[in-house]
């Protein structure tokens, strides 16, 4: 073989490559297009009874179903003709019945013997598809195995489904675990057959189970026959095959220049218990450049049987189905007649059937006679040939290809232009509910209402302001007793003790005096809680009524609070954000507040403050009664001016709010801000007036964003062209 013959291979497996660019270029284009449809052809299920009849009747005459089928079409051919021109060598299908030499010329071929390549002269022995390609770096077999899913959709589902059994399990759990259904009453000897393997499967599936992981193992050369082969070398059954989904093998082909060659074993084809043999044909026009039939003629007689037609019929239909003008099987086959001199030399009938073939339909680019075993026969006449032979086919194959795909894009590319055109100008959105009329009452309904709502507001703390707030009230109180309670489980045991520690009753009663002091501070940093509890009561009622009576409950977003939405909505309208803002944001705290005021009552506790100091004669029932005594006085001091304190904060409430109402409803302008808002806002704040509507514009807006965006794909597709 010349390396000029290998330099032409490599220059059209570069221009694939590129070719295969502008295909998934393409596939894009189809998705982008089938979405913008889609969405175009829901249009009419959402819209309104408000749309107009040019837009309905605008979708009907694109008949956009139609389209989206013939894009569905075509990206199914796209796929596979990617996976075509994706490819990175020449491959070659062989394809044969059993025992015709199919492994031999395999073995030939490819220089590996029968542990990776299984022969045999009893039933099929090669039971997985095998792609082995030309490798001079290296030699390696990478076995993928089925997944459980894809094992059960590809191998098992597929005999249920043919041989129309009783039921179907609906997975590979019920396959296994239940008992087949009784065998068809057909007597036909194929559908005995695929109901015998299917019973092969379900019986020894325990054996082959484990390797159902979904992954790829690379193994040894001389391991792979156990993977791949239906019989050991003791020709006893073996099934592991069936957990296998492809072997992939690397090695360096006997002939140094022989290229970027795949060879692809089509096994099982002509086995009449599989069920898979037209999906392994299907691949043919999308993984295979070229094909090798093989027939080896029985020495004592040879003539074209069923199974030989059949097998011809079902690649030739593959072909047919890719509708590309130029390529048929004829042009990309041969026929290899297995020439055997064991035993008697089968060399006559190989003519026989070369001589016939044309008579009973088949057709070849070339027939040759060879002795598939022969390494140096198989190069000369099988893979020179063959090479030689495409080199000149191939280009031009691919240029049919590419003017078929072009047709293709361009006929799909018109269709767009149509639809287009149906389209142009339908869905600009258009404001049924502009009438500002409708708008003001709508409005000045809302503002009556809402400002009624907080000038109630208002007249309720108004009400309360001269009185003490009931929750701090009830607060202090609850702190009042627990300082008594604490005061009273001081024992006379407890101040014993502690004068034996400390060394005198002083200390001791320093230390008690200091212990009380800091125990009713603690208790009354709880008032802190409070107060803000109660402005925080203030602040949420205001924005209740905004929410409710205000009816903007429709800008709120659902992970975050109402005032917060609201603030970021007023944004853009300072004279009603900043109040508002200040508002949400105002705090009290207990040591601003309150702390202050309580502080100095609390020097009757204080140690260089006291009023009544130890005498000698004092004990520890007298630094009881004046520890005791002393929080009572505290207490009391506090309580009196308590009643004004608590008064202030129902003061602050009122004030807060009424300020707060001030600014938002009664200073210069207000009210025509609040307008602009509500005017800006109205299809969310008015749902059930404004929704339809709403709906209506939104569908129409993206509708007419779909056809830009199919004008968008159009245009990028002609300026490329």
């Amino acid at each position: 073989m010349s390396n000029f013959i290998v330099s032409n291979i490599q220059q059209i497996i570069q221009k694939r490559g590129q070719f295969a660019d502008k295909i998934t270029q393409d596939m894009q284009r189809l998705s982008l297009m089938s979405h913008s449809m889609s969405v175009l052809e829901n249009v009419k299920l959402k819209i309104s009874d408000h749309a107009s009849d040019q837009v309905i009747q605008a979708i009907d005459r694109a008949n956009l179903p139609a389209l989206l089928k013939r894009i569905e079409k075509e990206q199914q051919y796209l796929a596979q003709l990617n996976q075509r021109f994706s490819r990175k060598t020449i491959s070659i299908g062989v394809i044969g019945r059993a025992r015709q030499g199919k492994s031999r010329l395999l073995q030939s071929l490819s220089g590996l013997n029968a542990q990776v390549i299984p022969d045999g002269n009893g039933p099929h022995c090669t039971g997985v598809m095998s792609v082995i390609a030309n490798d001079s770096h290296r030699a390696r077999a990478l076995v993928e195995f089925h997944s459980r899913t894809s094992f059960f959709q590809s191998t098992v589902s597929p005999y249920f489904q043919e041989l129309d059994l009783a039921y179907s399990p609906e997975n590979l759990a019920e396959f296994v675990s239940q008992a087949l259904p009784d065998q068809p009453q057909d007597p036909n000897p194929v559908t005995v057959a695929r109901y015998q393997k299917l019973q092969e499967i379900h019986r020894n599936f325990s054996s082959f189970n484990h390797l159902l992981t979904g992954l790829t193992q690379e193994v040894p050369l001389h391991q792979v026959r156990q993977y791949i082969a239906q019989v050991n070398e003791n020709r006893e059954a073996s099934y592991a095959y069936l957990a296998v989904k492809q072997v992939h093998i690397d090695t360096p082909f006997p002939l140094a220049e022989a290229g970027p060659i795949t060879l692809i074993d089509m096994p099982g084809l002509g086995d009449t218990g599989l069920v898979n043999e037209q999906k392994l044909i299907r691949s043919l026009a999308s993984d295979i450049d070229f094909i090798l039939f093989v027939r080896k003629p029985d020495a004592l007689g040879a003539v074209w049987e069923p199974a030989d037609l059949d097998l011809y019929q079902f690649c030739e239909n593959s072909l047919e189905q890719m509708e590309i003008p130029g390529i048929s099987l004829p042009a990309c086959s041969f026929l290899l007649l297995n020439h055997t001199r064991t035993l008697t030399d089968n060399a006559r009938n190989c003519q026989d059937l070369e001589e016939s073939a044309g008579r009973n339909g088949l057709f070849f680019s070339k027939i040759v006679t060879v002795d598939c075993a022969s390494v140096e026969e198989v190069e000369e006449k099988v893979l020179r040939a063959v090479l030689d032979d495409m080199q000149d086919k191939l280009d031009d194959w691919d240029q049919q290809y590419a003017l078929e795909y072009q047709r293709k894009m361009s006929s799909i590319d018109g269709a767009l232009h149509e639809v287009i055109n149906y389209f142009n100008g339908i869905f600009t959105p258009t404001d049924d509910m502009t009438d500002f009329a409708i708008f003001k009452s709508l409005f000045n309904t809302l503002w009556q209402e809402l400002t009624n709502a907080c000038e109630e507001n208002l007249k309720e703390l108004n009400a309360q302001r001269d009185a003490p707030n009931v929750q701090i009230q009830e607060k202090f109180d609850q702190i009042k007793q627990s300082c008594l309670q604490y005061a009273a489980s001081l024992t006379i045991r407890d101040i014993e003790l502690s004068r034996n520690a400390l060394g005198s009753y002083n200390k001791t009663y320093e230390e008690y005096l200091n212990e009380h002091r800091t125990f009713i501070t603690k208790e009354f940093l709880k008032l802190g809680d409070t107060l803000n509890e109660v402005i925080h009561q203030v602040r949420q009622r205001i924005f209740e009524i905004l929410k409710t009576e205000g009816r903007l409950a429709g800008i709120a977003q659902a992970h975050e609070p109402f005032e917060v939405s609201l603030l970021r909505e007023l944004e853009s309208m300072p004279s009603l954000h900043l109040p508002l803002q200040s508002f949400a944001q105002f705090q009290l705290s207990y040591l601003g507040f309150l702390h202050f005021r309580i502080r100095e009552h609390l020097d009757i506790l204080t140690p260089d403050y006291v009023s009544v100091r130890l005498s000698r004669e004092d004990t520890a029932e007298d630094i009881l009664n004046y520890i005791v005594s002393s929080v009572e006085a505290c207490l009391y001091k506090i309580q009196n001016e308590f009643d004004v304190w608590a008064k202030d904060l129902n003061k602050m409430s009122f004030a807060l709010v009424e300020e707060l109402l001030d600014q938002l409803f009664k200073a210069k302008n207000t009210k025509d801000n609040w307008e602009i808002f509500y005017q800006r806002n109205r299809v969310r704040i008015w749902v059930e007036t404004y929704e339809k509507v709403n709906f209506n514009q939104q569908v129409l807006q993206q509708s007419n964003e779909q056809v830009d965006r199919l004008k968008s794909i159009l245009s990028a597709e002609s300026e490329v062209r």
